[in-house]
């Protein structure tokens, strides 16, 4: 409100003098008046001459003018929209207008807001320079300007007539804009309500006006897709005899999810208006104006290269970039004085680095704070305005996020991708093949997005990097290499900073990059110093100008280059006075930092008040993983100190900012990188000095209380229903919630208060509420570290204490349970968060925390039966009893298993379901995945065939005259390279399918002809390096260099290289060997026949580590983190690749591993052993990001574990499940012929009841409509049939009734109601039994040759009938004859049902009155169902056609199993894992309910799903050889979900899934 700037008083006795002062001032011209304030309307500033990439529009407040608001002292110089933007390069292409509206307040007014925004709105949509183009604009109001704008875009979005208007307005800035009113602004309206009357507009600025709440409550409605930025002022304004903040911090923010807020350092007046380019209010504005329109000038360009926005979003998703790269440039690039660092431009190196066709490192080093970033940032600017292709990161060593490779990644990548559509359209390709690539490790990353996208692109125009401080990152060993291979093999150019030179890291690799080195001397850092000194000369304390220059010749002879050392000297200066004090200044402080910084806590020591506030501000801002936002350091710290703070910037200001300052983003930073360092030496100083591991287990304790708080209890706790939204909580929440665990590994691990405190969390429901804020987060991995960090931190205090004890116990199950979590339940959490809550802890082992913690609820879901108290590291088993598994690989998406019988088989890596059955023709050897595309080779001892495995169609079979030892391909799948024992190399080309090349690796080796009559026995491929490796017995390896097409070395077991080709060892064979598989890792993995395990450094050709696992096997994970291997008693072992340190050992009690494979995410362990394929997921697999892992805590938690597996495959499984009508027991078959009867109500076993001949499995089970009677057949054909007997609370079967054994397989067994009749449906025919209680005869039996799949059922509404499905018809026969009623054709099953339709499942529902089938392409027991419902009335005698029941169409692609019904409800296992329901109250709109799901390892098994609901609505689940009974899971609902394709809600939705759960009895 401009009209603030003057002064005023509250005293009635002032109001003369007050009005009079302002009525004197007046010229009495209106069009003088005018001319200060500028024009009235819409007025162009300045037009672009190039296509205009937005236009800016400047709204005035309250009293103010389209100049006079944003002009400093009314000097047309500072009139900065008009005078700087125009000239300034980031503003080249923007059209900028200033709009003037007459708010004068000295004058009687009918008009409010309401009214300016109409006259704004108009202006805009007429105004010719703005509709010349479609470019988005940017409304920037000052003050009342803000509300004026807010009320315009409503009303823009509420009227067709500024559709196109609306659609245009993306970004407001907001400065000092009262979006809750202003206090001054009533005391204004009553002062002038005694004069000069009412004027509206002052009267809708009162603090909670009608005007401003009706704004408040529709502007966010439609302002959810707007750029919104907030900044506030934090100097009071002077108004005759005090001081206020006119406009509050509360009133000028929003609080909104897409809002930006930042402080600014001027009071009311002067946040709009600045007296230099170098004023640090206006670096903050135009730095937020110039990334804004730099974002839509990338969208532009975007736009012009034809990039779907779409893509964009999903690409930034897929990402998961956050913060814009151009942010970080505009915060360095602020810094920059005018013409600092213009030296860069005149170095040789540089212009070399830039122009030169060769393309290089430029490495530039320099001491600490010597302006290394400013440097980077100049660079960057100076390429954008040569128009060049530049990406750019910006390290920071206080930021956890921003001091890894793996972001570091992601951002280059982010950046090329936008500048270049081939790198979009590759990158965007790879995600959408691994949606979580955003989250992988960097390697994995750098393989993906890098190795395989981006570096294979040939660039027509110069690529540069700029990267700046490589020493503040935390792997910075491990980026060269990667660097230095960018450069080497796709023409970008890299410039990047470092304290340290490049010779610290030239053993890094052997690249053949060119690497140019500066150093950044003192004397052009001087130079730049000396610009800085000049610009804040007028700031330094003197008597005449001639002692000012005296004292910047001195500042700068001291300063050593130090800009860091300038400026905290110029801090020092502003706080004195005299011209004795600042002699002093001058001789006292040291030019050494360390003195320097010494001399800071010292003064900080001597205040009289502030210490305790200025020791927390310090430990937070050194300590924490991140820089904290000022609203989420005002939360931590008075949780800490327990105590309020009134002003959390002034806190930092007055009590430690000389080493603390806040940044135009809000966030709390360290002065310097070398300022933390100091503060962390041990006994720095006995205040402020920061030990630590204290200093972390003081945010760990912060974290801890707020996570144990009320805003965190669970939904038990504050009892409410999932149907509540989640309340408000504290800005603290999000750091809390992330960076508990990453203070708690710097603890010391014998500090019980934080055992203590950890414990209080994880035995309450908090921390569910915690697992669900990071599941809605979408990063999972937090729950991966938190585990990780809690096992290594109790490790290391079991070392020292006792590791017994509950709490101990407690936290030690919560390691375990967060990583199982995730690889059981990750899909799910992620879908579904609120899962946690009650549908997760019943299906988790029962000693496990969340099971023992939060599953015990008498009216939650309840899981029974299952005999496993610990989570089971195999998760699933592949088993061919006919079959000889002999070769297995594993893509991302699939795994694949050759037999010796000559088939490929291909499974689904998710559920483990076979997808594909090839024909081979002999017993396979090797199996290969392509890597870029579907290609699955195949080797066998004659030929190796190529399949596509998008069409199961194979490519191309080429002969081979000797066994084949190793596939790879490369060049994009275009190559295939085959080993042979013939010393053979082949190669190809799989796009004409011909042999391109061959060559013999033996033929030129000196001369040594013996060597072309030698078989070898292994061989390995490295493309990465383009090595083959082959194995000779009492050979050393060789390895061949394929590009060369030469011998690169050769490697003995106890000296590496070796320099004497060919020679005969004593050293013992090698029986298997890996490459590892990491890019750049030049690793290689041998073991030997001695036990011995061996790890050859390619590079150099010595031994990094030896081991003794007595490995027959070996396999690499795909990113190369991990090697695992067996050996021939069944053991599987796990290692970390690049050390050999073992992590994990997996007893099994079958032996004979033929081969192991890691899975494409590297979290599951494959392994082949006669006729079965086993998938493990031991946790240990679950790594972190090799950056945190590398830690002392982190590795501790990766120290051998041994578990020991009892083969649960000796115990028979269940083959066939039947459940006794009352709902009280269940009886289940098992495939060594014995049937056993059940309790439903706890799970527990019975009793066996009978059993077929040994050795054959029981396949139907099936009990009577009255529960007298249990049928049962088996694989040889046998039908049974038994009386049930209740006998005791317990169940016993009777003498047979009926024994007769059909000769073919028995498909169904049915029979009547009052078991008069007995149907037996079998391979060739169908036959009815009479079951009178003296004889059985047959009554009569239907024939068929071709008969296809058949279904009987009885007729859910007529006793004396029965219906036959068959293909897409339906036949009705009686009961007691089995004649049939329809006519020969039957009755149609309409619907466009295909007749090569097999029928899968059929169940009566709604009372009968619908009759749910299940339809499927192929036999196989889990091939893909269609749903379809019929009225059951359809089905009569007269009948020739039947219609699917419409209203459940939506239904029919996404039901995998129907489980069962009762008299209103139809249960069945929807596709994503989750058992649903539909009753006869559905709508029709697509509606169903979702109930709970089941784990995914439940339904990652080869064998068919079998899961049946019972009469008191159980779920009873076959798994494997056990029987799991969920009781109250149908209670358990998720309402309002609609099922449109199986889409859940949306994961950024602040409700909870409407989960209910049933009360509990009164």
């Amino acid at each position: 409100m401009d009209t603030f700037e003057r002064q005023k008083s509250t005293s009635s006795g002032l109001n003369r003098s007050f009005l009079s002062r302002k009525l004197n001032k007046r010229d009495g011209s209106p069009e003088a008046t005018r001319d200060v304030k500028g024009p009235l309307g819409l007025t162009t500033l300045f037009v672009p001459t190039e296509i205009t990439v937005a236009d800016l529009v400047f709204v005035h407040g309250l009293g103010g003018g389209s100049r006079s608001t944003w002009t400093k002292h009314g000097e047309p110089a500072l009139y900065w929209p008009a005078e700087w933007l125009p000239n300034d390069h980031g503003f080249r292409d923007v059209g900028i207008h200033s709009f003037g509206y007459n708010a004068n307040w000295e004058k009687e007014s009918l008009i409010n807001i309401q009214d300016f925004s109409k006259g704004l709105l108009a202006s805009i949509h007429d105004c010719p320079a703005v509709r010349s183009s479609d470019a988005p604009l940017v409304l920037i109001g000052h003050s009342m300007g803000g509300l004026v704008i807010k009320r315009a875009y409503i009303m823009a979005r509420q009227n067709n007539e500024f559709v196109s208007t609306a659609r245009r307005i993306q970004a407001i800035f907001f400065l000092a804009t009262p979006h809750r009113g202003a206090d001054l602004a009533q005391l204004l309206s009553r002062i002038l309500s005694i004069t000069f009357g009412q004027r509206p507009f002052v009267t809708d600025l009162h603090r909670n006006s009608r005007v401003i709440q009706s704004i408040n409550e529709e502007f966010p409605q439609f302002s959810q897709d707007l750029q919104l930025f907030s900044f506030y002022e934090t100097i009071p304004t002077s108004y005759g005899v005090g001081k206020v903040l006119v406009v509050d911090k509360d009133s000028a923010v929003l609080n909104y999810a897409n809002e930006r807020t930042a402080y600014l350092d001027a009071n009311h007046r002067d946040v709009c208006k600045y007296a230099d380019l170098n004023d640090p209010n206006f670096k903050t504005v135009r730095n937020a104006l110039a990334s804004t329109v730099d974002n839509f000038r990338t969208r532009l360009a975007i736009k012009k290269r034809g990039l779907d926005r779409e893509q964009r979003r999903r690409l930034e998703a897929y990402l998961h970039i956050q913060d814009a790269p151009e942010d970080d440039f505009m915060d360095v690039d602020s810094l920059r004085m005018s013409g600092s660092c213009e030296w860069l431009l005149q170095r040789k190196n540089f212009l070399e680095w830039r122009d030169s066709a060769n393309t290089q490192l430029y490495w530039i080093s320099a001491k600490p704070a010597t302006g290394k970033t400013i440097t980077s940032g100049m660079a960057v600017s100076h390429l954008k305005d040569l128009n060049r292709d530049c990406a750019f990161y910006f390290f920071k060593h206080g930021d956890k996020v921003k001091s890894t490779i793996q972001p570091f990644l992601l951002s280059i990548v982010w950046q090329m991708a936008f500048l270049h559509p081939e790198v979009f359209q590759v990158v965007l390709e790879n995600c959408e093949k691994d949606e979580n690539i955003g989250r992988a490790d960097y390697r994995t990353i750098w393989r993906k997005l890098f190795l395989e996208g981006l570096l294979k692109i040939g660039f027509v125009r110069p690529q540069y990097w700029v990267i700046d401080g490589l020493d503040e990152c935390r792997s910075n060993a491990e980026i060269v290499p990667l660097l230095l291979r960018v450069v080497e093999s796709c023409g970008i150019r890299i410039l990047l900073t470092s304290r340290d030179r490049f010779e610290c890291f030239r053993q890094c690799g052997n690249s053949q990059a060119r690497v140019m080195q500066d150093e950044i001397p003192v004397e052009d850092t001087k130079s730049d110093i000396a610009l800085y000194l000049e610009a804040n000369m007028n700031h330094l304390p003197s008597l005449n100008l001639q002692h000012r220059r005296a004292m910047l010749d001195k500042i700068l002879a001291k300063s050593a280059g130090c800009f860091l050392w300038v400026k905290l000297i110029l801090q020092e200066l502003g706080r004195v006075h005299t011209s004795a004090e600042i002699r002093q200044v001058l001789e006292d402080v040291p030019s050494d930092m360390d003195a320097l910084y010494a001399r800071i806590l010292e003064s900080m020591s001597a205040a009289p008040y502030g210490k305790v506030l200025a020791k927390a501000i310090l430990t937070w801002t050194v300590c924490s993983t991140r820089p904290l936002t000022t609203e989420e350091l005002f939360h931590a710290l008075q949780l800490d100190i327990e105590d309020s703070i009134d002003s959390i910037e002034r806190s930092i200001t007055s009590s430690c900012g000389q080493l603390v300052y806040v940044d135009s983003h809000s966030r709390v930073q360290m002065i310097h990188q070398t300022a933390r360092d100091y503060l962390l030496r041990v006994d720095v100083h006995p205040v402020f000095g920061i030990q630590k591991g204290i200093g972390h287990k003081r945010l760990a304790l912060t974290c801890l209380q707020y996570l144990n708080g009320s805003e965190m209890k669970g939904p038990r706790h504050r009892k409410l229903s999932f149907t509540s939204l989640v309340g408000e909580r504290s800005p603290f929440l999000d750091y809390a919630s992330v960076s508990l665990f990453d203070h708690i590994h710097h603890v010391d691990a014998t500090d019980d208060e934080i055992i203590f405190a950890l414990t209080k969390f994880m035995s309450s429901s908090n921390v569910l509420s915690w697992i669900e804020y990071i599941a809605r987060s979408s990063d999972l991995t937090r729950l991966i570290q938190a585990g990780k960090v809690l096992r290594a931190f109790l490790q290391k205090r079991s070392r020292k204490l006792s590791p017994l004890g509950k709490d101990v116990a407690l936290l030690n199950s919560w390691a375990t349970d967060l990583l199982r979590l995730v690889t059981k339940f990750g899909k799910d959490l992620l879908s579904s968060p609120s899962s946690i809550f009650h549908l997760i802890p019943p299906f988790c082992p029962q000693e496990s925390a969340p099971r023992t913690n939060f599953a015990a609820s008498t009216r939650g879901i309840t899981v029974l039966g299952l005999s496993a108290s610990d989570w089971d590291d195999c998760a699933s088993t592949v088993f061919e009893p006919n079959e000889q598994f002999h070769a297995l690989a594993c893509s991302e998406k699939h795994f694949a298993i050759g037999t010796f019988s000559g088939n490929i088989v291909i499974y689904s890596a998710s559920t483990c379901q076979e997808t594909q059955r090839l024909r081979h023709g002999e017993p396979v050897r090797l199996l290969y995945f392509g890597k870029t595309t579907g290609l699955l080779a195949a080797a066998g001892a004659r030929s190796i065939q190529t399949w596509d495995l998008a069409t199961s169609q194979q490519i191309w079979e080429f002969q081979t005259p000797q066994l084949c030892m190793s596939l790879a391909t490369t060049d994009g799948d275009e190559l295939l390279l085959a080993a042979l024992k013939s010393n053979n190399l082949l190669i190809w080309d799989l796009s004409l399918g011909t042999l391109r090349d061959t060559s013999n690796w033996t033929e030129e080796l000196e001369g040594q002809r013996a060597h072309a009559f030698r078989r070898p026995t292994r061989a390995a491929f490295c493309m990465d390096s383009n090595l083959l490796a082959v194995v000779y017995r009492g050979q050393d390896i060789v390895l061949w260099d394929l590009e060369r097409d030469a011998l690169y070395d050769t490697y003995s077991k106890m000296a590496g290289a070796s320099p004497i080709l060919g020679r005969r060892t004593a050293d013992p064979g090698a029986i298997a060997l890996v490459f590892n598989s990491a890019p750049g890792a030049n690793l290689l993995a041998v073991a030997y026949s001695d036990g011995d395990l061996v790890l050859f450094d390619t590079t150099d050709g010595y031994i990094k580590a030896t081991t003794t696992p007595n490995a027959q096997t070996l396999a690499c994970s795909p990113d190369g983190r991990t090697l695992a291997s067996g050996d021939s008693s069944g053991k599987l072992q796990i290692f970390d690749f690049e050390t050999l340190r073992p992590l994990y050992c997996i007893n099994s009690t079958e032996y004979g591993i033929k081969e192991l494979q890691f899975s494409g995410d590297n979290l599951q362990l494959l392994d082949i052993r006669g006729s079965r394929c086993r998938i493990w997921d031991p946790i240990v697999l679950v790594r972190q990001d090799a950056e945190d892992e590398s830690s002392d805590a982190i590795s501790l938690s990766t120290t051998l574990q041994e578990v020991h597996i009892d083969d649960a495959e000796d115990k028979p499984l269940i083959t066939a499940l039947a459940c006794q009508v009352s709902g009280e027991a269940f009886f289940c078959g098992k495939e060594d012929g014995s049937i056993h009867a059940y309790e439903a109500k706890t799970g527990r076993h019975i009793r066996k009841l009978l059993s077929h001949a040994e050795g054959v499995s029981v396949t139907t089970l099936s009990v009577d409509e009255e529960g007298s009677a249990l049928f049962s057949a088996d694989s040889s054909s046998r039908v049974i049939v038994h009386r049930l007997v209740r006998q005791h609370k317990s169940w016993i079967v009777g003498t047979a009734i009926f024994d007769h054994r059909v000769g073919q397989s028995v498909h169904q067994i049915l029979s009547n109601r009052g078991n008069t009749r007995l149907l037996v449906s079998s391979a060739t025919c169908d036959t009815l039994w009479s079951m009178s209680s003296d004889a059985h005869e047959i009554i009569d039996t239907i024939q068929g040759e071709e008969r296809g799949v058949r279904k009987w059922i009885s007729h859910p509404t007529s006793e004396d009938q029965i219906l036959l499905f068959a293909g897409n018809t339906v036949h009705v026969y009686g009961w007691l004859t089995l004649s049939r009623i329809t006519r020969p054709e039957g009755i149609l099953l309409g619907g466009s049902l295909p007749s090569e339709l097999l029928v899968q499942s059929i169940i009566p529902c709604f009372d009968g009155s619908i009759i749910a089938t299940t339809f499927t392409e192929s036999p196989g027991a889990r091939a893909k169902s269609k749903l379809l419902l019929w009225n059951t009335l359809d089905f009569d005698a007269q009948a020739t056609i039947a219609l699917p029941v419409p209203r459940y169409h939506y239904l029919s692609d996404q039901v995998q199993v129907l489980i069962g019904s009762d008299e209103q409800k139809l249960v069945f296992l929807h596709g994503s894992g989750w058992v649903c329901s539909i009753d006869t109250q559905a709508t029709g709109l697509e509606h169903f309910i979702r109930h709970f799901f089941f784990p995914a390892d439940w339904l990652s098994t080869d064998n068919p799903l079998i899961i049946r609901i019972t009469k008191r609505n159980d779920i009873i689940f076959v798994k494997r050889n056990e029987i799991a009974v969920i009781k109250r899971g149908l209670e358990t609902s998720e309402r309002g979900f609609y099922g449109g394709g199986g889409k859940t809600s949306s994961l950024t939705d602040v409700r909870r899934p409407s989960l209910q759960v049933p009360d509990a009895p009164q």
